[in-house]
């Protein structure tokens, strides 16, 4: 077995973004070795779309174990593991959701004692977790002090009884600064076992770039039909969100939320279906024309290209999921771009890269 080689296991999966980000390094640097021994994903539509994205070595279905409380990491079988990676459940502490955080009446807020209660028995090397930036509010100050106090129980510091050391480097990073015209803001965090090199930090340098939401949008003869609202909604929209018009001169992003277009080229955040406020205005000379986004243009805000014949590598195999499913799976991921450039920084100052 190649020592360098890192093992992975994604928790909470989705698509498995980090996967797809790893994928990426190992393009970009050919001698980078990783494998994902294992994942955890309790939505069966989500699993599927993992499996038919990512494969073994041996070309199989990577092993899902997949309700994370059941995991009993003595087990024998149960593999071991240099990286945990995984965005726990963030309805918890979203202001899209209840923001009950540990007393969740679902237990998701309770999620992450059993991230810790597996890392404690597998010491992995490294821990990557993200959530919404709701988690930082001082409302949660108890949840991320509990969160603290476990890792520096299980090792994750310099020395445990310097309560000074934190054990966990956070950092909001949004999509909008690394390349992508979405404005997603999400809270990163990391550790390693042992504690954090002195001065480490998780915030890559910004990389912002020209491109515009028209730029991540689908050539108009591969939008489905369907999306598209009618003339009646249309009129309905303007009326109940006092919109003057919807003429534009480039495709912009129609706010449904804040009832108004997103003017700087950014879509706004990339949301479960039952959450999602976006709209596409196009950009026609004498017609207004608005629809939904389409799957495709979803998970190219996520940093996947799942359209064929349009210049790029599709990189995700959608399946034959309905537009509800893939919706939810985009709205609950990662956004691939920024978790390569974040991992790729993290590593570098590790000396893995």
């Amino acid at each position: 077995m190649n020592k360098n080689k890192i093992r992975v296991f994604e928790g909470f999966a989705g698509y498995g973004g980090g996967h797809f980000a790893l994928d990426r390094l190992k393009k970009m640097y050919p001698k980078f070795e990783f494998e994902v021994v294992a994942y955890s994903e309790i939505d069966k539509y989500a699993s599927e779309l993992y499996d038919l994205n990512h494969k073994t070595i041996n070309n199989t279905n990577i092993k899902n174990y997949p309700d994370i409380t059941k995991i009993d990491p003595t087990e024998k079988d149960f593999p071991d593991f240099d990286l945990f990676m995984g965005g726990f459940p963030c309805q918890p502490f979203s202001t899209a959701g209840m923001q009950k955080g540990e007393d969740d009446p679902y237990g998701r807020g309770t999620l992450f004692h059993h991230i810790m209660r597996i890392c404690a028995v597998k010491k992995p090397k490294y821990i990557l977790l993200e959530n919404v930036k709701g988690i930082l509010s001082k409302k949660f100050d108890s949840t991320r002090n509990l969160m603290m106090d476990m890792l520096r129980n299980i090792g994750y510091v310099h020395n445990k009884n310097d309560k000074s050391e934190s054990p966990l480097a956070m950092a909001v990073l949004n999509s909008k600064d690394y390349g992508i015209p979405q404005n997603r803001e999400r809270v990163w965090m990391f550790a390693k076992l042992g504690g954090l090199p002195k001065n480490f930090s998780m915030t890559p340098p910004i990389k912002r770039n020209n491109l515009r939401l028209r730029d991540f949008l689908d050539p108009l003869d591969r939008v489905p039909k369907n999306l598209y609202l009618t003339d009646d909604q249309i009129r309905h929209l303007k009326e109940k969100h006092h919109i003057d018009s919807f003429l534009v001169d480039e495709p912009l992003c129609f706010d449904v939320y804040n009832k108004k277009i997103k003017k700087d080229g950014y879509s706004i955040t990339l949301t479960m279906p039952e959450h999602n406020s976006i709209r596409v205005v196009e950009a026609h000379k004498d017609k207004e024309v608005v629809r939904k986004m389409s799957v495709t243009e979803q998970f190219r805000l996520m940093g996947l290209e799942g359209l064929e014949n349009n210049g790029k590598d599709v990189d995700i195999i959608f399946g034959n999921q309905s537009y509800t499913q893939l919706s939810k799976r985009a709205g609950n991921g990662w956004d691939v771009n920024v978790v390569t450039i974040l991992l790729e920084f993290i590593f570098k100052q590790l000396g893995i890269l």
